[in-house]
């Protein structure tokens, strides 16, 4: 091998030939193919380092952060996005939908105030009803528990859940990503069904999985703190960057549920079924959420006190060091990994999954 990397070279300039007698008498060219490789991959490694460099430390432009706190909002602030302050009146004159959820009402947000939209299948059902009922208030909260078929609930009512119905059909939807579920439309759909029941004085829809863990105190109480009556979109990144890559960085994962105010809801509810047929290649009802929000021009505004959870292993270390587990009940829902499978509320934030990793859409 030192025949192809010697460079001395004779008193007249020329290259020193090698002197194994199956190489070639300059060695220059055979030099350049061994060390074409090396150039190849530091080319590779240095485009990596410089595209992960550029994703982590960026601000994401269409992607709002807001995390409410002492500094810049007080209790009984409410945050408004400026730029949408002809939201509501541009929604009510395009007609249709109910928009009574719309009109000012005094006080602040409170559980009375919030319909919850749970995405559910009746393979699952039995399974995943217990997580449902360790966060659910019976009588205090307003739901609806979205199946995909009948279950026995349906005709015995437990009251400890919220009330269950049957998702309209979609097979109406095109569907052609070959590794994901055709569940995903019905799944994506929750929230403007859920509108369209017309419940009265309604600020907020709250989305999750039937393992979504909430802790429905401290989501009201985030809640409060911004205008229902603009359009907001609140939710969460996925832990893995793997996840979000694959998916993105500015979409709402279902898995730690997430927020939509009643105007931005009314204005889904009209769009969304001819938005569902532009996006038939995508994998989940989460990226076909945010894809309607897009069109809309809505962004996602992100608020750290959802989790999706898309963790392998043991949780403690992470519950352990959260910022806010032990001193300030000022976060919303949570998930735990598949070697927790029991939820765990005490310790978590406002909103989570709690059955572990998950791909943006539940299975069913």
């Amino acid at each position: 091998m030192w025949g192809f990397f010697d460079s001395r070279r004779h008193h007249n300039g020329n290259a020193m030939p090698c002197t194994h007698s199956w190489a070639p008498k300059d060695c220059s060219l055979v030099f350049l193919l061994h060390k074409l490789p090396f150039f190849l991959l530091l080319f590779v490694f240095l485009f990596y380092f410089l595209y992960t460099y550029n994703l982590l430390f960026s601000p994401l432009r269409s992607c709002l952060t807001s995390t409410p706190t002492n500094a810049d909002a007080a209790d009984g602030d409410v945050l408004r996005l400026a730029s949408y302050t002809n939201f509501t009146a541009s929604i009510s004159n395009a007609g249709g939908g109910n928009l009574s959820s719309l009109t000012p009402s005094a006080g602040a947000t409170g559980l009375q105030h919030i319909v919850f939209g749970i995405a559910a299948s009746a393979k699952l059902w039995e399974k995943r009803k217990a997580y449902i009922k360790v966060w659910w208030r019976p009588r205090r909260m307003r739901g609806f528990v979205w199946l995909d078929e009948p279950v026995t609930e349906m005709n015995v009512s437990d009251p400890g859940l919220p009330e269950l119905r049957i998702s309209g059909n979609t097979t109406r939807f095109p569907y052609t990503n070959r590794k994901g579920s055709r569940s995903a439309i019905r799944i994506s759909r929750i929230v403007s069904e859920t509108f369209r029941l017309g419940l009265p004085n309604v600020r907020w829809f709250v989305m999750g999985d039937d393992d979504t863990v909430f802790l429905p105190d401290n989501l009201a109480r985030v809640l409060s703190r911004f205008d229902h009556r603009q359009p907001y979109y609140i939710g969460s990144l996925s832990e893995s960057h793997i996840q979000n890559i694959h998916l993105s960085y500015c979409m709402a994962y279902g898995g730690g549920g997430f927020a939509i105010s009643a105007s931005l809801a009314a204005a889904l509810s009209k769009v969304q079924d001819r938005c569902l047929h532009r996006y038939p290649a995508l994998y989940g009802s989460d990226d076909r959420i945010q894809a309607c929000m897009a069109e809309l021009g809505v962004p996602l505004t992100r608020h750290s006190g959802f989790h999706q959870f898309d963790i392998y292993g043991d949780l403690l270390g992470l519950l352990a060091s959260h910022p806010v587990a032990h001193s300030s009940p000022s976060t919303t829902s949570t998930s735990s990994s598949p070697s927790s499978r029991v939820p765990r509320p005490a310790l978590m934030p406002f909103a989570a999954s709690s059955t572990g990793p998950s791909t943006s859409t539940p299975p069913g």
